[in-house]
């Protein structure tokens, strides 16, 4: 997979006479919903064997200040790389950005590229506040500016009690500690980036200052927990949450002492609220 810059990518126009199909979101928290787009992607892309496949997203949460994120950049990236996906291309969201109209966007996205098929979910919204656009009206939209272009919209995906996964969701579940239950909507154990924050050792234990962190945290308390190291070995522990510090304390016998573990760690993923 190929990372690009959206606005340098649009002034080099490298892929401007390139077929994509493109989804495009925050995709935060990168939960059921958003694989279904990134997997209807690849299918669509694969029915156009010119094509690439194309993800657009934000190199931060247009909704700055709200809340804190749910996963990093990096780690959106990965989850993106491995649905097989070809081009990564990303907005440096700013105030400029944000300015920009609805029509105003799409006109920019057929400069980006020869967008052949457009993926969205159904609550997808576009452009500033005072002309923003749906997914319904991106239809209209291409077909004002005369591009042929198909647009899918992606029902969302329900959870077993009804309830629609999305980000919010995602971010209540973590907020209430109840990190058990995040693979059901995510796929994966919640993940917390750990690249490149500092940290030190005290008692046994990892300790990283949570102001170091640029991720939603669960409340504090202890997990069970699972850390990844730079080399891809898991080691089992607990995470203890506090007020002011995130603690991870390695629980395998082989590992109980932190010399043999590979330092810095690369990401913890929460288990079970203890």
């Amino acid at each position: 997979m190929k990372e690009y810059d959206f606005l340098s990518l649009l002034k080099s126009q490298e892929l401007k006479n390139t077929e994509a199909v493109i989804t495009i979101g925050v995709f935060d928290g990168f939960h059921l919903g958003h694989r279904t787009l990134i997997k209807r992607v690849k299918e669509e892309s694969n029915k156009i064997p010119s094509s690439i496949s194309m993800v657009i997203t934000f190199s931060s949460n247009p909704k700055p200040g709200k809340f804190r994120n749910i996963d990093t950049l990096r780690l959106r990236k990965e989850e993106v790389e491995k649905e097989g996906i070809d081009a990564f291309v990303v907005i440096d969201f700013s105030h400029e950005f944000s300015m920009i109209s609805a029509s105003g966007f799409i006109e920019m996205l057929t400069s980006l590229t020869t967008p052949k098929t457009v993926v969205v979910g159904e609550d997808f919204r576009f452009g500033n506040p005072s002309s923003s656009a749906s997914a319904q009206d991106l239809g209209s939209i291409f077909h004002s500016l005369g591009i042929d272009t198909k647009v899918i919209i992606e029902k969302a995906i329900l959870t077993e009690g009804g309830e629609k996964i999305s980000s919010t969701l995602v971010r209540r579940v973590i907020e209430k500690g109840e990190t058990g239950c995040i693979p059901s909507l995510i796929g994966r154990k919640y993940r917390v980036d750990l690249m490149p924050c500092p940290f030190r050792l005290e008692d046994g234990a990892l300790v990283y200052g949570k102001d170091s962190i640029h991720q939603l945290l669960p409340p504090p308390g202890v997990y069970e927990a699972e850390s990844l190291d730079e080399s891809g070995l898991i080691c089992n522990g607990l995470c203890y949450v506090e007020d002011d510090n995130l603690r991870f304390k390695p629980t395998d016998k082989d590992k109980t002492e932190l010399s043999t573990c590979s330092l810095p760690l690369d990401s913890i993923f929460f288990g079970e609220r203890k």
